[in-house]
């Protein structure tokens, strides 16, 4: 399949489910999440759930990782469209909303790429190898050129994988590992 062709009927499957959906998802997704292995992780980047999107609570998952990891750095993105670039900064009470209605962190602390154990990545789906369907913009692949080999890159999903993404290039950077409601995918 197609990456737009599998945008646009993840973003349809998506838009058609119900709060009380997303809610039931949500919990199987952390019962998914536990059972990684966070015992190396001591700074990990997600990103903020746009709910007009029915985007997984990632705040849900971050929750369950400050209560068993002390000291935990979360960090989240900020986009910087105009150089088509993204940084990470540790978490601050206080949001500011970009131009596509995402909840950003104040730029305060930046968190350096190689500092980062684990990023949770926001998409729409993924295949069978870890590559991801997002938005079309690049900006975690591009990001995820300056990280660590070692760090874990999870997609966070609802949905399970789709067989064959047929147009992945060269600059596609797939996933590490995987989470969806019913399971724990590693690539």
């Amino acid at each position: 399949m197609q990456k737009a062709a599998a945008r646009k009927l993840l973003l349809s499957k998506r838009k058609a489910l119900t709060p009380s959906d997303c809610l039931k998802l949500d919990d199987l997704l952390l019962i998914q999440f536990q059972r990684l292995d966070w015992s190396e992780s001591f700074c990990v980047g997600s990103f903020l759930p746009m709910e007009a999107h029915n985007e997984p609570n990632t705040l849900l998952l971050a929750q369950y990782l400050k209560a068993i990891i002390p000291g935990l750095t979360m960090a989240y993105p900020r986009i910087n469209a105009d150089e088509t670039t993204m940084d990470f900064y540790a978490e601050t009470e206080t949001l500011a909303e970009n131009k596509w209605g995402i909840q950003e962190p104040l730029p305060l602390n930046k968190v350096a790429p190689n500092q980062m154990d684990a990023i949770l990545v926001p998409m729409l789906g993924f295949d069978s190898v870890g590559h991801r369907v997002g938005f079309g913009k690049g900006f975690y692949d591009r990001y995820f050129e300056h990280c660590p080999k070692a760090s874990k890159r999870i997609g966070i999903s609802y949905f399970e994988p789709i067989a064959n993404l047929e147009d992945t290039h060269q600059f596609d950077v797939p996933l590490t590992h995987c989470i969806t409601p019913w399971n724990s995918y590693e690539f």
